[in-house]
C-alpha cells in the first residue's frame, strides 16, 4: 500500500518542480484536465450573457422591468442591475464546480495521492482555492463586461456607458461575488466530502432559504435572510439596493465571514480526519 502511494507522489513532484510553485502547477493541471469543469463553468457564464440579452431586449415589452408584466416601467429600473441580474443563475454553476473540484478527488481516491505528496493539508486547500479563485474571477469579469455591453446595447437610449456612476464597482463586485460563491462551494466540498450533500447545502443557503425566509415572523425573519451568504454577498454587485438589504461593504464582509469560517472549519477537520 505504501509503495502504491509513494510512486505517484514522486511523479507529481517531479512533474511540477515541487514547492509552492509546484503545488500551484499541480492543482492547475488537475483543474484544466477535467472536462466537466470547463463545461459547467462555460455553460454558466454563457447563459449569463444570453439571459442578459433576453432581460434587456424584452424590458419594454413585458420582460423584467417592462411595462407589460414586469415590476415597473423601464425608466424606473436600474439599467446596470438589469444587465447584470443574470449572475444569479451563473452563481449556481460556479458553486457546483467548486464542490465538484473537491468531492471529485474523494470519489476517485486521488485525494490520497495528493495528501501523500503534501502531508500538511492546508497548503493543498489554499493552492486549490487560489487556482480556482483566479480562474473564476478572470472569467466572471469577462462575462460581466460582455453582459454589460450586450445589455446596454439592447437598452438603446436608456443604456449607460462604462463611465456611469457605479459601473466599475458593479462589474468588479459581480466577479468578486461569483468567485466567493465558487470558493464557498469548494469549502462545503472539503467539509462534507459528498457531492450531493455539498450541492444541496449550497443551493439551500444561496437559493432556497432566502425564499423560505420570507415566511418567517417579520420581527426577526428579514434579519436572518439578509445575513445569508447569497443575500449578503450580492450587495457588492448592486448599485440600487433594496431598503431592507445590507450595505455593499457590510454585505461583502458578511459573505467573507461565511467563507473564512467554512474554510477554517474545513482545514481543522482535514487535519483530524483520514483522507
Amino acid at each position: 500500500m505504501t509503495a502504491v502511494l509513494d510512486a505517484p507522489a514522486r511523479s507529481h513532484t517531479a512533474a511540477t518542480g515541487g514547492g509552492v510553485t509546484g503545488l500551484l502547477r499541480g492543482e492547475w493541471v488537475k483543474l484544466r484536465s477535467l472536462r466537466s469543469t470547463w463545461i459547467a463553468l462555460g455553460t454558466g457564464l454563457v447563459l449569463m450573457v444570453l439571459l442578459t440579452w433576453l432581460f434587456t431586449a424584452t424590458a419594454d415589452s413585458g420582460g423584467p422591468g417592462g411595462d407589460g408584466g414586469g415590476p415597473g416601467s423601464l425608466a424606473a429600473t436600474d439599467p446596470i442591475g438589469l444587465s447584470l441580474a443574470s449572475f444569479r443563475l451563473a452563481q449556481l454553476f460556479i458553486g457546483v464546480v467548486g464542490v465538484l473540484l473537491v468531492t471529485g478527488e474523494y470519489a476517485t481516491k486521488t485525494i490520497t495521492t495528493t495528501f501523500a505528496a503534501v502531508p500538511r493539508r492546508w497548503p493543498v486547500v489554499l493552492a486549490k482555492a487560489v487556482v480556482f479563485g483566479v480562474l473564476v474571477f478572470v472569467s466572471s469579469l469577462v462575462a460581466s463586461v460582455v453582459s454589460f455591453v450586450v445589455g446596454q446595447a439592447s437598452l438603446g437610449d436608456l443604456g449607460v456607458g462604462f463611465g456611469a456612476d457605479g459601473v466599475p464597482r458593479a462589474l468588479l463586485g459581480t466577479a468578486a461575488y461569483l468567485t466567493a460563491i465558487g470558493l464557498f462551494g469548494m469549502a462545503l466540498g472539503w467539509l462534507l466530502r459528498s457531492t450531493a450533500a455539498g450541492i444541496a447545502t449550497l443551493f439551500a443557503l444561496v437559493l432556497l432559504l432566502p425564499g423560505l425566509g420570507q415566511l418567517l415572523p417579520a420581527s426577526w425573519g428579514p434579519d436572518v435572510v439578509r445575513l445569508l451568504p447569497g443575500e449578503a454577498g450580492q450587495q457588492i454587485a448592486t448599485i440600487v439596493p433594496e431598503p431592507s438589504a445590507l450595505g455593499p461593504w457590510t454585505g461583502g464582509a458578511v459573505l467573507l465571514a461565511w467563507l473564512v469560517v467554512s474554510a477554517t472549519a474545513a482545514v481543522v477537520l482535514l487535519r483530524r480526519r483520514d483522507a
